[in-house]
């Protein structure tokens, strides 16, 4: 991000604030009646101008108090940009904070993994990036941000809350949380988060062999510009291993770089082919990118199945949407996020910065994968995404085989699988919002000694008896009383703490996907998998 994005000594004085005054100083001669139409006529942007500029005159007039007439102007014209969409946004100068710069200039400023939207004037967790630290202390969608460090937040966009929680490399910041949970109850949560870059972390979350013949590919962004040569290696040991098939697990993947997510999707294409094509008001956001030479048997030879959910979005829809509209994977699990959207920063000249939608990413048979926002308050936007689960209306188009396939939405699969969201006991509630497993983990790791080699070793043995008995015991001297019949659900949470704790996020994952239902599902889908790749020869 160049230096210039970001300025905190510009003039404030501005041409739009110059043209907004004397539009206010016209409007006092004019009377409001004057400028009523008939409903059925469609105003003009200069009624609009002459109200805009009348509201400013009577807040000048007549406000009892003294109040800052650029604040007033840079506050319509945040409320304008967040009316154009849901994504773009405003950064006033003046709440920019100055003494970040330092640390911007010497690109020693780290965010914490997770990303909020603002709902109602407040910011609400949308999704921690998986394979962070972030990701292992219990903070879900939904939770709404209360304070930083015990102070309350003076930012008022997501993209101005990123910049004041971002710090020094792996420091630390303390979040004050709010969750309702589905009973209606609240609890108010404190989390230590570190800050680091997903693009320094690997994107690879687990590459293993689920049975003889079938590999197993978890991505958990497309922010690491290294990922296609980290995939490249992922795939060759699964050959070398045996591998028939492929499952590639996007699930939760929020996406990241859009070039980095064309080289991928490209690696399963044959050259030439489209990866995806870009369209806005101007023809030099206008674009085809298409796949670059493979010579690799993947990319022709193996079927494909890929996984994705609600938290699928953005550069990852495009690499699933890629690989539906040639036929070269079945896509299985839940409608994905629907979010693809091109941005670029104008920069303004009183230093403040405007990031604005200028365009829109489509699949290659021409689906655009970005939702509909247009009359959609955005709390909703961000709350219903993923909960269509019928292609009742959905524009659509035709895959290279003739297999009709869904958009206006986000990704629809060929294969619908049931919501994955579920109603949490408060048992279970109870043991993750006060990190019970984590207070337990230690003591135990510090008395027990491992014999397992590998996650792969450790997913195929169960915790013994007296492990899960031990950890029922801690959970009871805690307060929370676990119901019996539960055994395999806690036996299951203990099982990937552990894995985590030996082996970080390739052990987590790992276990996941050798227990996880959904994944053997997906599985079960490369027969039919390889007859679409077949057919499409």
């Amino acid at each position: 991000m160049s230096n210039q994005f970001f300025r905190f000594d510009s003039p404030r004085t501005s041409s739009v604030v110059a043209v907004l005054a004397s539009l206010a100083a016209l409007s006092v001669a004019v009377s409001p009646l004057a400028c009523q139409e008939p409903t059925t006529r469609a105003r003009t942007a200069y009624q609009d101008l002459q109200m805009f500029s009348q509201v400013l005159n009577q807040i000048r007039v007549n406000h009892p108090d003294s109040i800052d007439t650029h604040r007033l102007i840079m506050g319509a014209i945040e409320g304008m940009v967040r009316t154009a969409d849901p994504h773009s946004y405003v950064l006033p100068y003046y709440r920019l904070p100055a003494d970040l710069q330092e640390a911007r200039d010497n690109e020693d400023l780290y965010p914490i993994p997770i990303e909020f939207a603002y709902q109602s004037g407040a910011p609400f967790v949308v999704s921690v990036h998986p394979g962070s630290k972030a990701s292992e202390l219990d903070i879900l969608p939904g939770d709404e941000l209360l304070a930083a460090d015990g102070e309350k937040l003076a930012a008022e966009s997501a993209p101005e809350l990123t910049m004041v929680l971002s710090g020094r490399k792996n420091s630390t910041v303390a979040l004050s949380l709010k969750r309702r949970r589905w009973d209606g109850s609240t609890v108010m949560l404190e989390r230590e988060v570190r800050r680091e870059k997903i693009e320094e972390s690997s994107s690879v979350g687990a590459s293993l062999m689920l049975d003889g013949q079938t590999g197993y590919l978890r991505l958990l962004h497309f922010g690491n510009e290294d990922l296609l040569g980290e995939l490249r290696e992922h795939i060759s040991s699964l050959e070398s291993a045996g591998m028939q098939g492929l499952v590639l697990d996007l699930r939760d993947n929020g996406g990241g770089l859009i070039e980095v997510a064309g080289r991928v999707a490209g690696e399963f294409l044959p050259r030439g082919e489209i990866v995806y094509t870009s369209e806005g008001r101007k023809s030099d956001v206008a674009d085809t990118v298409r796949a670059r030479s493979s010579s690799r048997s993947v990319g022709t030879e193996v079927p494909v199945v890929v996984l994705v959910n609600r938290g699928t979005a953005s550069a990852a829809e495009l690499v699933a949407g890629a690989l539906q509209d040639h036929d070269r994977a079945l896509i299985v699990g839940e409608p994905t996020f629907g979010k693809s959207a091109i941005l670029r920063s104008f920069p303004m000249t009183d230093g403040s910065v405007i990031v604005l939608v200028i365009g829109h990413l489509k699949t290659p048979c021409g689906r655009v994968v970005q939702r509909r926002y247009q009359d959609v308050r955005a709390s909703d936007y961000f709350r219903e995404a993923g909960t269509v689960v019928d292609t009742a209306g959905r524009p659509y188009c035709k895959t290279r085989s003739g297999r009709v396939v869904y958009g206006g939405g986000g990704i629809y699969p060929d294969h619908l699988f049931e919501s994955s969201d579920s109603e949490l006991p408060n048992w279970l509630s109870e043991l993750s919002e006060r990190q019970l497993a984590v207070q337990w983990l230690g003591g135990y790791l510090s008395d027990t000694t491992f014999t397992f080699s590998s996650p792969e070793a450790m997913a195929e043995t169960p915790l013994p008896d007296n492990v899960v008995d031990n950890f029922f015991g801690f959970a009871s001297e805690s307060g929370v009383s676990v119901p019996p019949e539960e055994r395999d659900v806690v036996a299951e949470l203990l099982l990937l703490r552990v894995a985590w704790a030996l082996w970080g996020a390739q052990g987590y994952y790992t276990i996941a996907a050798k227990h996880d239902p959904r994944v053997e599902a997906a599985a079960a889908q490369l027969e039919e998998a390889r007859r679409l790749l077949e057919g499409s020869h």
